[in-house]
């Protein structure tokens, strides 16, 4: 009995398999040969997700518009044209307007950000909080940024001379130190001190290095109703803890009228305040909660590896380096030696060094996206069915040697007005495109463009010898982490 009860359960898992790995094949989209039952997904960490997404477009990009993909049993689209793309993102983004990623308001009221929110409640929080990243907020809470430089020439100076420096370690501070005054108002004094509450409760959140990390993670985008029913929390109780008595008593500072900040608690109490949203309700205190942790998560850990990879670029390219370095100097001394607002909008090589750093290792290396509607293709027989998540292939794009000759190269040339121009607008898209692209782009660049203008002109990076090159994602990270660290050494430049 034993044995046919086995033989049926292998019968049953064989043609459950059988029939969740051929729905691409019914419909004539390629797509490389899953496993059971990860599908295209490698929990195990043998090669990084980004990895995975490339290998897919370079096999059928010259072949067909689409690639299939399986997360777990469950399948995705890969879109591989730019002109679809631009249609998904842009033109036809009301079929695509949302993102299927996992938040439960009631359980895990941090969730429930504007990453992931969909629908009306979507629009309703994105328009209020466009305004708050216009260039006017930009210059008013870039004194912010600025005031973060000299923390970290501190820091350098007292790290430099014990051997190389673990660049992760000093732009996650730094980052850290810009998100805490600018989204919370409060001094973290990451820079300052070893350990700090802030570093741990960052780690919480981005630790998905291991097996049963990953597998979570998969789970949540994968079973998104079940984990509901199950009242599951994708943010750990303690970091929601954390976060919430932050942001409460910075608000019940503000509003005793004792302290006033030019941040963005400020900015959020207005909203809260003042303006009522599309679906008939002012901003709630755990949705204004939820809009300041997402802006502390999302400018965290991109700002701090473009920080770190292009710290890492200029560190293995002396010469651009020191080009970096003479721009800098010559629009000090336009503006009396002060970095300010107009004086850093005018480091355009910098800027180049810095788009370069996105194409070759965006933080964001994919978006996602989900069809609202069942949508038909233009110019294809393919209908994408209401439901359907697009996984588009942002690093693969960025690596692409028909749009980026030798694109292992760091080379911020590509990035002159001229070549640019030259480009398709997909061809670059490390912030996303279309009114769902990320809304913090215009700070992200400000604070990036800040912390490595001051660097290059107060320290010489070399790159150390620990440093494996070129660079490679951890395969074991969810984000793009170099393996084995980001090691420099750093010199003191005489004033």
């Amino acid at each position: 009995m034993w044995f046919y009860l086995l033989v049926g359960a292998i019968g049953l898992l064989w043609y459950y398999m059988k029939k969740s790995y051929s729905y691409w094949d019914n419909l004539n989209v390629p797509v490389l040969p899953p496993t059971f039952p990860f599908g295209h997904l490698d929990p195990f960490g043998r090669k990084h997700f980004a990895q995975i997404l490339k290998d897919a477009y370079d096999a059928f990009k010259k072949k067909s518009d689409f690639s299939g993909f399986y997360f777990l049993t469950s399948p995705r689209l890969i879109p591989l044209n730019l002109d679809v793309i631009k249609h998904i993102l842009i033109k036809d983004f009301n079929n695509f307007s949302d993102r299927q990623v996992y938040y439960n308001e009631e359980d895990d009221p941090l969730s429930a950000h504007l990453f992931s929110l969909r629908g009306d409640k979507w629009r309703s929080f994105r328009q209020q909080l466009s305004p708050t990243f216009t260039s006017g907020k930009m210059k008013m809470m870039y004194p912010l940024v600025v005031g973060q430089t000299e923390p970290l020439n501190q820091y350098l100076r007292k790290h430099m001379n014990s051997g190389p420096m673990d660049f992760k370690a000093v732009c996650t501070r730094y980052a850290a130190d810009v998100i805490g005054i600018a989204a919370f108002g409060i001094e973290c004094n990451c820079l300052k001190h070893e350990k700090t509450e802030i570093l741990r409760m960052s780690d919480l959140f981005f630790n998905f290095n291991t097996i049963m990390s990953r597998l979570k993670f998969f789970f949540f985008l994968t079973f998104e109703g079940l984990a509901k029913k199950m009242r599951l929390r994708f943010n750990d109780q303690e970091l929601e803890d954390y976060f919430m008595r932050i942001i409460k008593d910075t608000v019940k500072h503000r509003e005793s009228g004792k302290v006033d900040r030019n941040d963005f608690v400020k900015l959020l109490l207005q909203v809260k305040n003042n303006k009522e949203n599309s679906v008939g309700n002012k901003m709630t205190f755990n949705e204004m909660a939820a809009q300041a942790f997402i802006f502390f998560v999302g400018g965290y850990e991109t700002t701090s590896m473009t920080m770190q990879y292009c710290c890492g670029e200029l560190a293995r390219n002396q010469d651009m380096q020191e080009r970096v370095r003479q721009e800098v100097r010559e629009v000090l001394k336009k503006y009396n030696g002060e970095l300010t607002y107009e004086a850093v909008h005018e480091l355009t090589y910098l800027k180049q060094c810095i788009d370069e750093t996105l194409r070759m290792y965006p933080p964001g290396f994919n978006l996602f996206r989900a069809a609202t509607n069942d949508y038909k293709v233009p110019n294809s027989s393919l209908l994408i069915p209401k439901g359907m998540q697009i996984f588009i292939p942002v690093y693969a794009i960025h690596m692409d040697p028909e749009i980026y000759p030798n694109p292992h190269i760091f080379d911020p040339e590509r990035f002159s007005a001229e070549n640019v121009q030259n480009r398709h607008p997909m061809a670059h898209i490390p912030f996303g495109d279309g009114p769902r692209n990320c809304i913090g782009m215009r700070f992200a660049m400000m604070e990036l463009a800040v912390a490595i203008s001051n660097i290059v002109n107060n320290f010489k990076l070399t790159l150390n010898p620990r440093t494996q090159t070129p660079f490679k994602f951890d395969p074991k990270e969810i984000n793009i982490y170099p393996e084995g660290g980001m090691w420099i050494d750093v010199q003191e430049l005489k004033a």
